[in-house]
């Protein structure tokens, strides 16, 4: 299902991918500068958006906490249960203490701006699949997929694929 999903966004923004495959083809070399691709998915018409990997942070905001152990497992008891139920179980358990404190980090990071995308974890791993994604000469992609909540896919795709219109 989600590799269909990906293609079908890969196609729907087949000329703006054109743009940007030239543009990674033309660096010889990977740094912070190259281009990637955000697609946000969550409307009707997807959107690529083209930034650079050193600035990916400024186009999908990092939370340094939705990353935290404690945070996934509110987040996975909370599609259990519902907020109010897993917020009241997190807050009793044995690491009651520490997930407050990480809560709280959490509040005020969602105060802060627009909410969070994704985890510091998650996109230093994406800086790091870009480099391959680079040496094996592929656009390095992130995908914002509709949902509640949204979720985010990485992915990416050869340069002669987005490149040669018989494809």
């Amino acid at each position: 299902m989600e590799r269909e999903l990906i293609q079908a966004l890969i196609k729907k923004c087949a000329l703006g991918l054109f743009d940007l495959a030239c543009a990674v083809s033309g660096k010889a070399c990977w740094d912070l500068s190259l281009p990637i691709g955000v697609i946000d998915a969550r409307r009707d018409a997807p959107k690529l958006v083209v930034t650079s990997v050193g600035t990916i942070n400024s186009t999908l905001r990092a939370s340094a906490t939705i990353g935290n152990p404690l945070m996934q497992q509110f987040f996975a008891r909370f599609e259990q249960v519902g907020v109010e139920q897993a917020l009241a179980d997190m807050k009793q358990g044995n690491d009651a203490e520490v997930f407050n404190e990480v809560w709280e980090a959490y509040r005020e990071e969602r105060r802060n701006g627009e909410a969070p995308m994704w985890s510091v974890e998650d996109a230093t791993a994406f800086v790091l699949k870009s480099k391959e994604a680079h040496a094996d000469r592929e656009v390095a992609c992130v995908a914002i997929l509709p949902g509640e909540p949204h979720r985010i896919v990485t992915f990416s795709v050869p340069i002669a694929f987005l490149t040669n219109p018989s494809e």
